[in-house]
């Protein structure tokens, strides 16, 4: 919706500066104000009220910033009978009754800034918007806007996790002092989670009940998320959830459908099925073409709009999508895989929980005698040695492999904050924390904000993750059979029962016809991170096996050159 950015003192200068920065994230109104202690600033993309919702609001000395979407902002003023109109009044009356607990009453995706005598910022339950911070009093919705108030230094335990995961992980950036918020957290000095999911199981729930209830929950997250006063459109890649949504939209409006592919690499495009889906629901649909030209055309912003090395591939494709897109609200499908186990790799994680080995201690010890370095051994190894396996779907390094790769030593990956003990429900909990939280909500702000547009995901509601955690292990089940029990009413049969696909193109193909991975050790040679013996073999074999691997580093090495040299 927007950026935000603050500084605990009275300089609008500072914040013109940043605020000019971000000028992409909101281009229908800029404010900055001050109060006695602080001064905020805000770029705004307007979508809801949109002649009066202009901030930062500065009353009584108090001033409040916010970026997101509070979806129940208008029963929040009838059940408190609030006499304001906008939603950053409701956040500003609703802090005065009941302060920082205020947070908990608010439906949304949001990122807020509140001074009264002390700085305090709050995120939302998934992490939808970003925030930044300094402990020295700056906060932003983006890290390049605190850059030039800092000096820039690599957190190697953020450089740990990027390796492991794709990403750093909250509270970590991959700089030193710049901190993101985590997910369900507020800071006033200190970090403190104001929310996290459970898991209640209510052995109530049936098939045939669970099913209605999920309709209802994604019909009713949908429709709340189609509020405001501009056109909403869909992104629809053919697969069930993106499908889904834009099906249940189509029964109220028409829409207009975003789809891209690749042009000459059929396995990897899959338009057709976007296609047959937007036939179905008549909705006045668009193909976006992504060639190898525009992959290399458009690295360098791509890394610019990230903030943060990410190694996700798809933030390509996706910021060019993004940029050939004529709306300010777009609805994407994320969540529904991690939500439902649609990954292939799910299943084969739930094989471990009914495995029973009576050698176990024994072929422990050959897998230790016999090490091979790919992921293959190692889920191995951890479940002969009786620890935990499954460590998220997007885990790319393991901590061997980190230790081998980084010159300084390691600190290891704490993996285990996000393991609760809740058999295949933790396979959920843990990719809604780092692949989700940090990877692919980041792709959806960052990438769309980058040409001011907003995506929503209707399956990253809170009421629909609360359901899903309070159904038995059975009616969850796996491979998204409940999606698919919805999609019945909505979808074509070919749609439904396709094969799981993941988002994929050829960029490694593109990065090794153009001979690019040299630019890994080239980096490395002046950086001095990485053991350049271990690189030379990523890169040897690379194709074959550690696909992610070289992709990780060779996107480092890309950021690290645009920033450090």
């Amino acid at each position: 919706m927007c950026a935000i950015f603050g500084i605990c003192e009275v300089n609008p200068q500072k914040v013109k500066k940043a605020l000019d920065i971000m000028y992409h994230r909101g281009i229908d109104f800029h404010g900055i104000k001050s109060n006695l202690k602080a001064t905020f600033g805000f770029n705004r993309l307007a979508i809801e009220n949109i002649n009066i919702n202009n901030q930062p609001l500065l009353k009584d000395n108090v001033l409040v910033v916010f970026n997101g979407e509070i979806y129940n902002y208008k029963d929040l003023i009838k059940k408190y009978n609030l006499n304001v109109s906008t939603e950053v009044e409701v956040i500003y009356e609703l802090w005065k009754r009941f302060g920082v607990e205020f947070v908990k009453l608010l439906d949304g995706m949001f990122a807020i800034a509140i001074f009264d005598k002390k700085l305090y910022l709050f995120r939302d339950e998934f992490g939808k918007k970003p925030l930044y911070f300094t402990k020295n009093g700056i906060f932003s919705s983006e890290i390049k806007a605190i850059l030039p108030f800092i000096n820039k230094e690599i957190n190697f335990e953020a450089l740990g996790e990027y390796l492991a995961y794709n990403s750093s992980i909250a509270p970590n950036t991959i700089y030193k002092n710049i901190y993101k918020l985590p997910a369900g957290c507020y800071y006033d000095g200190e970090i403190k989670r104001w929310y996290d999911f459970k898991r209640v199981e209510d052995e109530e729930w049936r098939v045939e009940n669970a099913v209605l209830k999920l309709e209802e929950l994604l019909i009713n997250s949908i429709y709340k998320r189609m509020q405001g006063d501009v056109e909403i459109g869909s992104l629809l890649s053919g697969g069930i959830d993106s499908s889904l949504i834009a099906s249940i939209i189509s029964q109220k409006r028409k829409i207009k459908t975003f789809s891209i592919g690749y042009e000459g690499f059929e396995n990897y495009d899959e338009r057709k099925y976007a296609r047959i889906v937007a036939n179905h629901i008549n909705s006045e649909h668009y193909e976006i073409n992504y060639t190898k030209k525009d992959f290399f055309d458009h690295f360098e912003k791509v890394l610019n709009d990230m903030d943060e090395p990410v190694a996700d591939s798809s933030f390509f494709p996706a910021n060019f999508l993004a940029s050939k897109i004529p709306l300010k609200v777009v609805m994407s499908g994320e969540g529904s895989d991690e939500l439902f186990l649609g990954y292939r790799r799910y299943e084969e994680f739930l094989g471990f929980f009914s495995a029973y080995l009576p050698n176990k201690k024994w072929l422990k010890k050959y897998l230790e005698r016999h090490p091979e370095d790919i992921k293959e051994w190692e889920v191995f190894r951890r479940f002969f040695a009786d620890e935990p396996v499954f460590r998220g779907i997007n885990e790319t390094f393991f901590q061997r492999q980190i230790s081998k790769i980084l010159k300084v030593k390691a600190k290891e990956v704490d993996f285990k904050r996000f393991l609760k003990g809740w058999g295949s429900f933790d396979f959920s909990y843990f990719d809604l924390k780092v692949w989700i939280g940090e990877v692919l909500l980041m792709k959806l702000d960052k990438m769309f904000m980058s040409h001011t547009i907003e995506a929503r995901s209707p399956f990253l509601d809170r009421n629909l993750v609360e359901f899903i955690f309070s159904l038995p292990e059975e009616i969850r089940g796996n491979k998204k059979f409940l999606v698919k029990e919805v999609a019945k009413k909505y979808l074509p049969f070919e749609i439904i029962n396709r094969r799981k696909k993941g988002f994929a193109y050829p960029f490694l193909e593109w990065l090794k016809k153009e001979n690019e991975f040299k630019i890994i050790v080239d980096v490395n040679r002046k950086s001095k991170i990485f053991n350049e013996e271990y690189l030379k073999e990523i890169i040897k074999t690379g194709h074959k096996r550690y696909k992610q691997h070289l992709w990780t580093l060779y996107l480092f090495s890309r950021w690290y050159k645009k920033e450090f040299l």
